[in-house]
Protein backbone atom coordinates (compact mmCIF):
# COMPACT_ATOMS: atom_id res chain seq x y z
CA UNK A 1 0.00 0.00 0.00
CA UNK A 2 2.54 2.50 1.25
CA UNK A 3 4.68 1.83 -2.02
CA UNK A 4 1.91 2.38 -4.68
CA UNK A 5 1.17 5.41 -3.29
CA UNK A 6 4.85 6.25 -3.40
CA UNK A 7 4.37 5.52 -6.93
CA UNK A 8 1.33 7.56 -7.29
CA UNK A 9 2.29 10.49 -6.00
CA UNK A 10 5.96 10.34 -7.84
CA UNK A 11 3.59 9.97 -11.00
CA UNK A 12 1.35 12.67 -10.06
CA UNK A 13 4.12 15.44 -8.96
CA UNK A 14 5.66 16.02 -12.06
CA UNK A 15 2.56 15.86 -14.13
CA UNK A 16 -0.15 17.73 -11.51
CA UNK A 17 1.84 20.37 -10.15
CA UNK A 18 1.74 22.25 -13.54
CA UNK A 19 -1.38 23.15 -12.44
CA UNK A 20 0.38 25.71 -9.54
CA UNK A 21 0.05 28.81 -10.06
CA UNK A 22 -1.94 28.62 -14.15
CA UNK A 23 -3.70 31.69 -13.34
CA UNK A 24 -0.59 34.11 -11.91
CA UNK A 25 0.44 36.61 -14.05
CA UNK A 26 2.85 39.37 -13.93
CA UNK A 27 2.80 41.32 -11.15
CA UNK A 28 1.18 38.29 -9.24
CA UNK A 29 2.62 35.73 -7.00
CA UNK A 30 6.64 35.35 -7.73
CA UNK A 31 6.54 38.13 -10.67
CA UNK A 32 6.78 36.83 -14.73
CA UNK A 33 4.25 33.75 -13.35
CA UNK A 34 4.87 30.04 -13.70
CA UNK A 35 3.60 29.06 -16.84
CA UNK A 36 6.36 31.92 -18.62
CA UNK A 37 8.97 30.16 -15.87
CA UNK A 38 8.27 26.57 -17.50
CA UNK A 39 8.48 27.72 -20.73
CA UNK A 40 11.63 29.21 -20.53
CA UNK A 41 13.02 25.81 -18.81
CA UNK A 42 11.40 23.88 -21.98
CA UNK A 43 13.00 26.34 -24.56
CA UNK A 44 16.32 25.97 -22.37
CA UNK A 45 15.94 22.33 -23.72
CA UNK A 46 16.14 23.48 -26.97
CA UNK A 47 12.37 22.10 -27.46
CA UNK A 48 10.60 24.73 -30.49
CA UNK A 49 7.46 26.21 -29.96
CA UNK A 50 5.28 23.80 -31.20
CA UNK A 51 7.59 21.12 -28.93
CA UNK A 52 6.66 23.46 -25.78
CA UNK A 53 2.85 24.09 -26.87
CA UNK A 54 2.94 20.13 -26.81
CA UNK A 55 3.92 19.85 -23.66
CA UNK A 56 1.53 22.33 -22.39
CA UNK A 57 -1.48 20.49 -24.44
CA UNK A 58 -0.38 17.56 -23.02
CA UNK A 59 0.13 18.60 -18.95
CA UNK A 60 -3.26 20.44 -19.46
CA UNK A 61 -5.25 17.72 -20.64
CA UNK A 62 -3.70 15.00 -17.81
CA UNK A 63 -4.75 17.77 -15.48
CA UNK A 64 -8.17 18.13 -16.56
CA UNK A 65 -8.93 14.34 -16.66
CA UNK A 66 -6.85 13.75 -13.07
CA UNK A 67 -8.93 16.33 -11.69
CA UNK A 68 -12.18 14.94 -12.76
CA UNK A 69 -11.04 11.24 -11.80
CA UNK A 70 -10.41 13.10 -7.87
CA UNK A 71 -13.79 14.65 -8.31
CA UNK A 72 -14.81 11.07 -8.64
CA UNK A 73 -13.11 9.69 -6.11
CA UNK A 74 -14.49 12.18 -3.23
CA UNK A 75 -18.03 11.61 -4.60
CA UNK A 76 -17.84 8.15 -4.17
CA UNK A 77 -15.76 8.18 -0.84
CA UNK A 78 -18.85 10.48 0.41
CA UNK A 79 -21.19 7.62 -1.42
CA UNK A 80 -19.34 4.86 0.50
CA UNK A 81 -19.55 6.41 4.11
CA UNK A 82 -23.47 7.35 3.17
CA UNK A 83 -23.51 3.24 2.56
CA UNK A 84 -21.81 2.76 6.27
CA UNK A 85 -24.22 4.88 8.35
CA UNK A 86 -27.10 2.27 8.80
CA UNK A 87 -26.66 -0.28 11.53
CA UNK A 88 -26.04 -3.18 8.84
CA UNK A 89 -24.91 -1.98 5.66
CA UNK A 90 -24.88 -3.60 2.38
CA UNK A 91 -21.78 -5.26 2.37
CA UNK A 92 -21.65 -6.25 -1.48
CA UNK A 93 -22.73 -2.56 -2.08
CA UNK A 94 -19.76 -0.57 -0.10
CA UNK A 95 -17.47 -3.28 -1.93
CA UNK A 96 -19.00 -2.23 -5.43
CA UNK A 97 -18.11 1.29 -4.53
CA UNK A 98 -14.40 0.57 -3.61
CA UNK A 99 -14.14 -1.12 -6.62
CA UNK A 100 -15.59 2.26 -8.47
CA UNK A 101 -13.45 4.14 -6.29
CA UNK A 102 -10.32 1.96 -7.09
CA UNK A 103 -10.74 1.95 -10.68
CA UNK A 104 -11.26 5.73 -10.77
CA UNK A 105 -7.45 5.47 -9.37
CA UNK A 106 -6.32 3.04 -11.51
CA UNK A 107 -7.10 5.53 -14.25
CA UNK A 108 -5.08 8.28 -13.02
CA UNK A 109 -2.50 5.84 -12.29
CA UNK A 110 -2.31 5.25 -16.59
CA UNK A 111 -3.22 8.79 -17.60
CA UNK A 112 -0.13 10.12 -15.88
CA UNK A 113 1.61 7.36 -17.50
CA UNK A 114 1.01 7.80 -20.77
CA UNK A 115 1.65 11.39 -19.87
CA UNK A 116 4.88 10.52 -18.98
CA UNK A 117 5.79 8.75 -21.51
CA UNK A 118 4.56 11.38 -24.20
CA UNK A 119 6.60 13.93 -22.07
CA UNK A 120 9.47 11.87 -22.19
CA UNK A 121 9.30 11.58 -26.02
CA UNK A 122 9.29 15.07 -26.84
CA UNK A 123 12.03 15.89 -23.96
CA UNK A 124 14.13 13.10 -23.33
CA UNK A 125 14.39 11.13 -20.19
CA UNK A 126 17.40 13.68 -18.78
CA UNK A 127 15.53 16.55 -19.56
CA UNK A 128 12.19 15.32 -18.18
CA UNK A 129 14.06 14.52 -15.14
CA UNK A 130 15.16 18.06 -14.52
CA UNK A 131 11.34 19.34 -16.03
CA UNK A 132 9.76 17.00 -13.19
CA UNK A 133 12.19 18.33 -10.15
CA UNK A 134 11.77 22.29 -11.30
CA UNK A 135 8.20 21.74 -11.68
CA UNK A 136 7.83 19.59 -8.02
CA UNK A 137 10.73 22.72 -6.28
CA UNK A 138 7.42 25.15 -7.12
CA UNK A 139 5.08 22.75 -5.40
CA UNK A 140 3.90 24.68 -2.09
CA UNK A 141 5.99 28.04 -3.23
CA UNK A 142 3.89 31.12 -2.74
CA UNK A 143 2.34 32.53 -5.24
CA UNK A 144 2.48 28.94 -6.48
CA UNK A 145 -0.95 27.59 -5.81
CA UNK A 146 -1.04 27.50 -2.04
CA UNK A 147 -1.97 24.13 -1.01
CA UNK A 148 -0.17 22.24 -3.35
CA UNK A 149 -0.28 19.33 -5.56
CA UNK A 150 -4.33 20.01 -5.51
CA UNK A 151 -4.83 19.69 -2.08
CA UNK A 152 -3.25 15.93 -1.90
CA UNK A 153 -1.33 16.12 1.00
CA UNK A 154 -4.41 15.64 3.59
CA UNK A 155 -8.51 16.36 3.37
CA UNK A 156 -9.53 19.84 2.02
CA UNK A 157 -10.44 22.35 5.07
CA UNK A 158 -13.86 21.64 6.87
CA UNK A 159 -14.19 18.28 5.60
CA UNK A 160 -13.42 15.49 8.22
CA UNK A 161 -13.40 11.70 7.83
CA UNK A 162 -16.40 9.47 8.61
CA UNK A 163 -16.04 8.04 12.05
CA UNK A 164 -15.36 4.47 11.92
CA UNK A 165 -17.78 1.92 12.23
CA UNK A 166 -18.00 0.73 15.79
CA UNK A 167 -16.26 3.68 17.05
CA UNK A 168 -17.34 6.05 19.29
CA UNK A 169 -17.13 10.11 18.40
CA UNK A 170 -14.29 11.79 19.60
CA UNK A 171 -12.68 8.79 20.91
CA UNK A 172 -9.14 7.90 19.37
Amino acid sequence: MKRSLFVLLALLVPALAFSQGQNIGPGQGMGRGRAADENSLLKSFGLTDAQVTQVTTIEKSTRDAVKADMTHIELVQAQIAEALLPANPDANAVNALIDKKSQFRTDIEKQLMAARIQLVKIMGSDNYAKFARSVMSSVGRPGFGGRGMMGLQGPKPGRIAPPMPGSAQGNS
